[in-house]
């Protein structure tokens, strides 16, 4: 599978990133490139497209997992960093708290590659 990009360059949260939930096991590996920006990774359970809508909310409940202020991450779902989130998850969101300026710094970028085909 191809690696998918999240690039932020104001505070804010991107659109909800679906995942390949069929595939077994399901192994997802993150890069966090922030130049110094403060950022958060949160994932869900519940399906945020709406095909198999929640029975609570019309929006996805979010679960930070990870984040972390000025430093670049290299994680999987299911490592010491993500636990109790293991696996599997239906979608994760990227979320930019605040943006570093230094050296230039213009945004926050989240890389995912899932195994699988797809």
């Amino acid at each position: 599978m191809q690696p998918i990009y999240v690039t932020l360059t104001s505070t804010g949260s991107s659109p909800w990133q679906v995942v390949n939930w069929h595939a077994t096991p399901q192994e997802l590996q993150f890069q966090v490139i922030s130049n110094g920006s403060s950022w958060a990774l949160a994932v869900t359970l519940e399906d945020p497209t709406g095909v198999y809508p929640s029975p609570n909310s019309s929006a996805p409940t979010a679960f930070t997992i990870i984040s972390s202020v000025s430093s670049n991450a290299l994680f999987e779902l299911g490592s010491s960093v993500t636990l109790p989130i293991g696996n599997p998850i239906a979608a994760y969101q990227f979320t930019l708290n605040a943006l570093s300026t230094l050296g230039g710094a213009t945004k926050a970028t989240l890389v995912t590659l899932q195994s699988g085909i797809g």
